[in-house]
């Protein structure tokens, strides 16, 4: 194992341990599992990486492979917890360290890796965020009441807010945050934990596993959102949509949901080659589920993506601006496929959050809409919406 991989192991598994440590005391201390996870599981999973912490401080990274750090990790289990636990009890807790242990990429997919599926959240009480604004720390977050539901001649609403963990880095969240959130809970649903802002730019663009990154401005304002949706908390209090008769049956843990934007920690790491730096990257471990991605899981409104949907067709650059509007029209699909709805051009880029007010700009980004309409119908994607050319600023895509 070479020491850039054994560095990021190393620090994925020390932010996994301090996070896990921490869950497994409130869990114990408050009778309060966080999340949906029981006592054990807490304990379990903070052993595991506690077993993996030891490995790694006895290995040396010119002799360890991944299943030395392993086998390593299941030796301390066994030796501290077989008094106390059951033979076949040790098995969960060496699965663990394998999952955990597996969640880390190799330094090659953090630089040139991509996923094969994306995840979509397309409730209405995620859509709306870029509404809201951020309240500093010491201020009461307004919430926004998103309806949902009506029941008997009721509305059900969800009352959605967002505050800054410390002084706000922004004074909202942007269309382009939503995005670069949905890329980074895909890469998390894919399995793994630890990313770069290469291999989240990848899974935003829809790019291949070693494709050049072609905009180096987007890169940037990836890495800045990042920084936002880290600093970001949101609060989903959904309690009277999950006591409404449509969505009893569904798996609800919990009717509030509330965590930062992307629960996670930065990792800053080195790639070398022998025992020379050959460069540095940033990296982030996420910790937990995001909050949006548990809501939208527990509601049953995730859509699974094939990157090829999301991969950006020849002539539509990986801009912010054709980034937005490729999501934002996927969610306009989602939301009405099968309805017949009538999505109007100047609505759609509105709710992308791009300024059409200038013309040139306007036809712009109609081109790069109707070069995705057509590269999703190429690809079987789509094979009903018609984009029906009125006149300006009229023009409508009809989605049946």
């Amino acid at each position: 194992m070479d020491k850039a991989e054994f560095e990021l192991i190393a620090k994925s598994v020390q932010a996994a341990s301090d996070d896990r440590k921490a869950a497994a005391v409130i869990a114990y201390a408050f009778d309060e599992p966080p999340g949906e996870k029981s006592k054990d599981r807490c304990w379990i999973e903070y052993a595991a990486a506690a077993a993996l912490l030891h490995a790694l401080e006895e290995a040396t990274p010119d002799k360890a492979t991944r299943k030395s750090l392993l086998q390593a990790a299941a030796k301390h289990i066994l030796a501290d917890f077989l008094p106390i636990i059951a033979p076949e009890e040790a098995e969960a807790f060496i699965k663990a360290a394998a999952e955990l242990l597996a969640s880390v990429p190799t330094p090659e997919t953090l630089t040139a890796g991509s996923i094969k599926k994306s995840v979509h959240m397309i409730p209405k009480a995620v859509s709306v965020l870029p509404k809201i604004p951020i309240a500093p720390k010491e201020e009461p977050a307004p919430t926004a009441a998103v309806t949902v539901a009506k029941s008997r001649g009721k509305e059900a609403a969800v009352y959605v807010g967002l505050r800054a963990e410390l002084a706000p880095i922004a004074p909202r969240l942007t269309v382009f945050d939503l995005s670069v959130m949905q890329a980074a809970a895909s890469i998390y649903a894919s399995g793994t934990k630890t990313f770069s802002s290469n291999q989240l730019y990848r899974a935003l663009t829809g790019a291949d596993a070693h494709t050049r990154i072609s905009s180096k401005a987007t890169l940037e304002a990836v890495k800045k959102s990042l920084d936002t949706l880290q600093a970001t908390i949101i609060t989903i209090d959904a309690e009277q949509q999950a006591a409404l008769r449509g969505y009893k049956g569904y798996a609800w843990n919990k009717s509030t949901f509330k965590g930062y934007m992307l629960p996670m920690t930065k990792l800053e790491t080195a790639y070398y080659s022998g025992n020379k730096l050959a460069a540095s990257c940033d990296c982030w471990r996420i910790l937990a589920t995001p909050p949006a991605l548990e809501y939208a899981t527990t509601i049953k409104q995730v859509a699974t993506i094939p990157q090829e949907v999301k991969r950006l067709p020849k002539g539509v650059s990986a801009t912010v601006n054709n980034i937005c509007i490729r999501d934002t029209l996927l969610y306009y699909i989602h939301l009405n496929r099968g309805k017949g709805a009538k999505l109007n051009y100047s609505t759609l880029f509105e709710a992308a959050g791009v300024d059409t007010s200038d013309r040139r700009i306007y036809h712009k980004m109609k081109k790069a809409a109707d070069s995705l309409l057509k590269h999703w119908q190429e690809i079987g994607f789509i094979t009903d919406q018609t984009d029906v050319i009125e006149s300006y600023p009229n023009d409508t895509i009809y989605i049946s």
